[in-house]
């Protein structure tokens, strides 16, 4: 029902380029307070499940192989096997599940509000928190989705992911609109759009790779100093910090790429065609406006404007 509510989208024609080029004109003199929102976000969503996981975690061998059957394995090899699992705590799963939506909101309120040049802080990607449950369910109903589509095959799965992209964008936008309404709308608005979506996502590759080369230098370092999970995992987190800058950049990006989508931002765009029953409402909507003017009066006050300037 909703997806025949909205007729129209916008189609983007706009180059990968300038698109990107959009969401660096947005991080001007923003570089800063953006990427420190990103490095927050990034904290937040992996190292209290570090801690989890060092405080209260059981190698993952145990989850497997139960009650020390090696399967025939030579001993020494599975005791070498068993001491490279990492260690997991199921508190690591539920907190991420819990909070991956609201702060998936808050950066998202962060870069939108950015984009549109409002007064940002660094803290603003907590606000997300303000909507907690309809984030969570946001988050829950998007993952599902995308989830049933990937059983089927990886594009499928990936065709979903983009489809999906804007749902958060649309509850960022207005908060009041529920969650199947903003999974919906962002279906209708990636209409005609998803290969545009995907292509302007591979174009960050390069930037990706430059940022993932000193992560994984960090990384290294951290696995050769000790074996120990949680100072790898230290080690890791500290390494992913080098993509927080390419991270905001994205995420302005597309920022910019929703503001088009919700015609908020009208740029080299293409609208498609309306249909001949909204032809003929819109044309009666400008004739009853002209109608709402009366010439006589319209007369009357431009003779009394030229006898006061005379």
């Amino acid at each position: 029902m909703q997806d025949e509510m909205i007729t129209q989208n916008i189609i983007i024609t706009e180059s990968s380029k300038n698109l990107r080029a959009l969401g660096r004109n947005a991080l001007k003199s923003k570089w800063k307070v953006s990427i420190i929102a990103v490095c927050i976000y990034i904290v937040c969503m992996q190292l209290p499940p570090l801690i989890f996981d060092s405080l209260f975690g059981v190698n993952m061998g145990n989850m497997f192989i139960p009650g020390g059957n090696t399967y025939g394995m030579d001993a020494e090899i599975y005791i070498q096997l068993y001491n490279s699992l990492p260690e997991y705590s199921i508190l690591s799963s539920i907190y991420v599940i819990l909070v991956a939506g609201a702060l998936e909101l808050g950066i998202t309120l962060f870069f939108l509000a950015s984009f549109r040049n409002y007064e940002t802080k660094e803290t603003d990607i907590f606000l997300g928190f303000e909507r907690f449950g309809k984030a969570l369910g946001l988050m829950l109903f998007q993952s599902l989705f995308i989830f049933l589509w990937a059983c089927l095959f990886l594009i499928p799965g990936i065709i979903a992911a983009i489809r999906y992209s804007q749902a958060f964008f649309v509850l960022a936008d207005d908060p009041n609109k529920g969650i199947r309404e903003c999974m919906n709308e962002s279906k209708a608005m990636m209409k005609g759009n998803k290969g545009k979506y995907f292509i302007l996502s591979l174009s960050f590759i390069g930037w990706l790779l430059l940022a993932v080369l000193p992560s994984g230098i960090v990384q290294s370092i951290g696995t050769i100093i000790s074996t120990n999970d949680f100072v790898t995992g230290i080690f890791a987190l500290i390494g992913g910090l080098f993509v927080a800058p390419v991270t905001a950049y994205m995420y302005s990006t597309f920022a910019g790429f929703y503001e088009i989508l919700a015609g908020h931002l009208i740029k080299d765009t293409t609208p498609v065609s309306v249909t001949a029953e909204e032809a003929v409402q819109l044309e009666e909507a400008i004739t009853l406006t002209e109608d709402s003017i009366d010439p006589e009066e319209s007369g009357d006050d431009k003779t009394e404007e030229k006898q006061k300037d005379e």
